[in-house]
């Protein structure tokens, strides 16, 4: 576990735990999230999540079910507030502060704050939608992770069938399952840390929120989930109305397919899900056309095995995306040494909640793939000069290679619900640390500088204090 050295770390991180419980002590009323879909199904916290937003096997289907289930008895619209004060001490001082007007170390920070219409729309259509500004590091506000979906059911082979359609711009953000990218664990880290971080696949870097896509999906017999979904890039205009990005935003330029298959066996309170996923990109880098695309190919295994009893509930989940890619255009402009590369993200993690109430999870993660001068070599290699236009030139052996692990400590109080019939609050109070076991290939000097700090593994390492408030 990584440890807390810094005396201001141990000050501050209080302050914002202290901050917290002083507000819901004035407010506390019972809280769900969001509070939107709990204001229309009625339903308290530990409904729909272990420690949100980790979902249950019901939450699952109400999300399948297009957000529109109902037993409220909430007239309003469907909207919500969500806001997040953090704090983040790293092992190690960055280099240089990580956003004007903060540290190089102990940043306390209005990490985010987001807008939702969620709920149901109209009849079968329902939705997630957020809007999110980060004041702090990127003073913007852009639209998030979002989807709008109709769902309907019927009857095939004499077994129900919930079916769908789907349109969302990030790929995964429709999944029901908490081990794809958009909604994976843990759900919640730092903006401003660490320094340096192992590259990741497309899948779950490089497409959220410049694409846009629709496609369909069905559920089957309480069991059996398929979907398939095409993306296109979003022209320029629409990035710069959605602040999600400009004219040199990559571009994907093809008709993108997402695919996912999940079978979802259960008996009793004990659920084991199983499946695969992918999507099959190609990518203009910076809008640089004349040099052809890059092709990403990420196919990913995921499984999921959830206990959730009364008392306690227990999540284990693997997720394993594999990347082949062909990079026609950085290799042609420099910005990659080989034409072919791979990328392997592998995770695995557990989770156990008490009452409800007390969450404590744990993960592993490993990135590892092709060695490549251009996209990870360092300039402190002589026999390896970068072009030093790729985004992670870190690496003096030229390799994406890293690992670690995360634990995450949080209380909930109010996600067994509380006295009164109607949510106004749900919040999330934690302590999440980052521990770096090796980064771009080695542990120490990795990208050969000799100036220490985050350039070791271990100077990456962080302690994360973060208040969640939905309402």
């Amino acid at each position: 576990m990584v440890r807390a050295t810094a005396q201001a770390f141990g000050a501050l991180a209080f302050a914002v735990v202290a901050a917290a419980v002083a507000l819901l002590t004035v407010s506390a009323g019972p809280a769900e999230a969001l509070p939107s879909y709990a204001r229309q199904t009625g339903q308290p916290c530990a409904t729909c999540h272990t420690a949100f937003p980790e979902l249950t096997p019901y939450g699952r289907r109400f999300k399948i079910g297009g957000y529109t289930a109902g037993g409220g008895d909430w007239q309003g619209p469907p909207v919500a507030m969500m806001y997040m004060p953090s704090f983040t001490h790293t092992q190690s001082n960055q280099d240089a502060p990580p956003a004007p007007g903060l540290h190089t170390n102990d940043n306390l920070v209005s990490q985010q704050v987001s807008g939702f219409v969620a709920g149901q729309l109209y009849g079968n259509v329902g939705s997630f939608i957020q809007i999110t500004g980060d004041p702090t590091v990127a003073d913007a506000v852009f639209v998030d992770a979002s989807d709008v979906r109709y769902a309907d059911t019927l009857t095939l082979f004499g077994k129900g069938i919930v079916w769908g359609i789907d349109a969302n711009n990030t790929p995964t953000v429709e999944d029901p399952w908490n081990t794809t990218p958009s909604f994976g664990w843990p759900q919640i880290s730092s903006t401003v840390a660490p320094a340096f971080g192992p590259p990741l696949t497309h899948l779950e870097d490089g497409y959220g929120q410049i694409v846009g896509g629709a496609g369909a999906y069905v559920f089957w017999n309480d069991m059996l989930y398929a979907d398939l979904t095409f993306y296109k890039g979003l022209p320029v205009p629409v990035l710069q109305a959605f602040n999600t990005g400009n004219s040199t935003t990559d571009a994907l330029s093809n008709v993108a397919p997402y695919w996912r298959v999940a079978i979802e066996p259960h008996w009793g309170d004990l659920y084991w899900e199983v499946g695969t996923l992918g999507m099959y990109g190609r990518v203009t880098p910076g809008r640089t056309y004349g040099f052809g695309t890059d092709d990403f190919l990420d196919v990913g295994f995921d499984s999921q095995l959830q206990y959730a009893g009364d008392q306690y509930s227990i999540t284990v989940k693997l997720t394993d995306i594999m990347e082949w890619q062909r990079l026609n255009s950085s290799f042609a402009q420099g910005i990659s040494s080989n034409l072919n590369n791979t990328l392997n993200s592998f995770k695995v993690n557990a989770s156990f909640v008490w009452d409800h109430t007390y969450s404590f999870g744990f993960g592993y993660f490993n990135v590892a793939g092709s060695g490549d001068c251009n996209l990870y070599g360092s300039g402190n290699n002589a026999n390896c000069v970068p072009a030093s236009i790729g985004e992670f030139n870190n690496s003096y052996i030229s390799s994406p290679n890293g690992a670690g692990l995360i634990e995450d400590l949080a209380y909930l109080p109010f996600s067994h619900g509380a006295p009164f019939p109607y949510s106004t609050w749900n919040v999330r109070l934690g302590l999440q640390f980052t521990q770096y076991l090796h980064l771009y290939g080695g542990t120490t000097n990795f990208d050969g500088s000799y100036i220490g700090g985050t350039h070791n593994a271990q100077g990456n390492n962080s302690v994360f204090a973060y208040a969640w408030f939905a309402f």
